[in-house]
């Protein structure tokens, strides 16, 4: 006779297998879970740790550093300090400038990169309500928030917003271009702060100069300071000439200068001790008056070199660009000395020029070059009767000049003095437009001058566009796609996934 089976065992048998497969699911989504938030977790503090984990976005590339940035950053030695002035929350969510429509978050993200190439470098933020103490540790740099500070042992440079970033509106549609200058701006001032010395150009004030650094020069002193240049001023009539400049810079003085400021002159560019090339850097206009300014003058001519009255005018329309509203002075295209310099400027404008005349090629040690000369179709016109005449006599004139006497066996340190002609050639509206040739041409004359044509004297800071993006994601947006979908969105899902399966199986 069979047995029955016990219904109550199988029963019992049957409750311990969904229990232990229950169990077992909760276990398995438990343990997945953990897995999540701890990989979230090791990722939050791994791109924390190394930034360049953090996918770029951009169409442009706005958070990744240039290949010449990463060298720069490499090659630090010394310890230098990003100092961002604002708080991070406010800095890294783009509330920094934010009614201009500016992605500042960029600075912080590239200065966090530039850290991470060496250790050397450090990124710090400072909100100035909250340690006002550092603010005022610097009185003269005026830290506000938007700036950034970078520092080493050897020199301070500051960054204003404008220095980071350019807003340009187009005057026929008035729709606003936003560009970013972080990375080279960033690298540049490190490589800057780190330089053992750095050539200086001291602007000359006191004779009511055409040219001013406060003023019509702001485009040019920018270029030298973007060039690692050091720019200061000081008043010829009652200050030395600082003891590091490399050039003193006088831009088209209106009146003559006195003995003493002369003998300053001579003192600065004779200095047979000089450990680097010097130069006296002058620039003149076609209506100055020269003779009512004998010391310089004189000066001048006994370095071979004469400032003229009179514009440079064209009878090919090809080598003019245009010519200025009101006025017969054209905008002529001129050509640099092969001798001077071997690079290729295109489109280099000479505006409103005068000529220059060398009195010499060499006397004694005394060498004079063209450096920048017109067309041999150009011609000097003194009067509206020279301007409407029908058959000027044309030749190559010189615009800008350069005397130059070795004041060293090995040739390598110079005494320079410069003449230019064309005072309207350093102006921003052709120093600062790169379709023109004068910015390279007069980075390259500059280090040329200063002895530093074989070293890397700062970099190209570039302006790339902002407001083009392949993802047009706001940082909030970017924000929410990271924190909520990834961090508790899938962990929601998976933990809910597990609970059906845990219920599903419990009523097996």
């Amino acid at each position: 006779m069979s047995k029955k089976p016990n219904l109550s065992a199988v029963k019992s048998a049957v409750h311990k297998d969904k229990f232990k497969h229950g169990s077992m699911a909760v276990v398995f989504t438990a343990v997945f879970i953990a897995i999540i938030i701890v990989i979230n977790i090791l990722v939050s503090a791994l791109t924390d740790r190394f930034p360049s984990m953090n996918f770029d976005l951009t169409l442009e590339g706005l958070n990744t550093l240039s290949d010449e940035a990463v060298d720069v950053a490499k090659s630090i030695e010394g310890d230098t300090t990003i100092y961002i002035i604002g708080s991070e929350d406010a800095v890294r969510g783009d509330q920094v400038y934010t009614n201009y429509g500016l992605q500042y978050s960029q600075v912080a993200n590239l200065a966090d990169r530039l850290q991470e190439q060496n250790s050397k470098i450090h990124v710090e933020f400072i909100d100035p309500d909250l340690n006002p103490t550092f603010i005022s540790s610097y009185p003269d740099d005026n830290l506000t928030t938007g700036k950034v500070m970078v520092s080493s042992e050897k020199r301070n440079k500051v960054l204003s917003v404008t220095d980071l970033f350019s807003i340009q509106q187009d005057t026929t549609t008035g729709e606003y271009t936003y560009y970013s200058m972080v990375d080279g701006a960033l690298a540049n001032e490190l490589y800057l702060v780190n330089l053992d010395t750095v050539p200086v150009v001291a602007i000359a004030t006191g004779h009511s100069e055409m040219l001013s650094a406060e003023d019509n020069l702001s485009s040019f002193v920018a270029l030298l300071e973007d060039n690692n240049f050091e720019v200061t001023t000081f008043d010829i009539l009652t200050e030395e000439i600082p003891e590091d400049a490399s050039v003193v810079f006088i831009g088209t003085p209106t009146t003559d200068y006195t003995t003493e400021e002369i003998n300053k002159l001579e003192a600065f560019i004779s200095d047979a001790e000089m450990a680097s090339s010097r130069t006296l850097f002058f620039t003149s206009y076609p209506t100055q008056n020269w003779e009512s300014m004998p010391n310089l003058s004189t000066f001048l001519a006994e370095w071979g070199l004469q400032p003229q009255s009179g514009v440079l005018m064209e009878t090919d329309a090809t080598n003019v660009l245009t010519t200025s509203e009101g006025s017969a002075s054209p905008y002529l295209f001129a050509n640099v000395s092969e001798d001077i310099l071997d690079g290729t400027y295109s489109n280099l404008i000479m505006s409103n020029s005068a000529p220059v005349e060398r009195l010499f090629s060499a006397n004694n040690d005394i060498v004079t070059y063209p450096v920048v000369e017109t067309n041999d179709t150009a011609y000097v016109a003194s009067t509206e009767e020279d301007i409407a005449a029908e058959n000027p006599e044309t030749d190559t004139h010189t615009i800008v000049a350069l005397s130059q006497k070795y004041m060293d066996n090995q040739g390598k340190i110079t005494a320079n003095v410069v003449v230019d002609g064309s005072s309207e050639s350093l102006l921003s509206t052709f120093v600062a437009n790169s379709t023109f040739g004068n910015q390279a041409f007069m980075t390259d004359f500059v280090k040329l001058l200063t002895g530093t044509s074989d070293t890397r004297i700062g970099l190209s800071v570039n302006q790339t566009q902002t407001n083009t993006r392949d993802i047009a994601a706001s940082a909030a947006v970017m924000q929410f796609v990271g924190l909520i979908i990834f961090t508790v969105l899938v962990p929601v899902v998976v933990l809910a996934a597990g609970l059906v399966i845990f219920l599903r199986r419990r009523h097996l």
